[in-house]
């Protein structure tokens, strides 16, 4: 049996990645608390839809981070902004890298 991901937890994927090195994202408690108000469910947290329209967007912040990288050789710091043309975005609120399990974590908010 699968285990439908939620997005109060880190949000990841195996195929996010920069030079080896995983990424994973966190919603701010901010930005959960918009999810939260926007949703029409009591499971909002765990709701597949909801789950899967963050993953989504979440996939065009890996493609604008690996965009960056590829661009300057850094990644993006905080306080800067990860969208597309047709998404408002969502802000770097704070970035932690963990050496040892290779992981980069973005904390994301509006």
């Amino acid at each position: 049996m699968k285990i439908q991901p939620t997005i109060i937890d880190s949000i990841e994927h195996t195929d996010w990645k920069i030079q080896n090195w995983k990424i994973k994202f966190v919603l701010s408690e901010k930005q959960l608390g918009i999810v939260r108000k926007h949703a029409k469910v009591d499971n909002w947290y765990e709701h597949p839809v909801i789950t899967d329209t963050w993953v989504e967007r979440m996939d065009v912040c890996v493609f604008s981070i690996q965009q960056f990288y590829n661009s300057f050789g850094t990644l993006p710091h905080i306080g800067d902004r990860l969208f597309d043309k047709t998404t408002t975005g969502v802000t770097i609120e704070e970035r932690s890298i963990d050496g040892y399990l290779r992981t980069i974590t973005f904390t994301l908010s509006t």
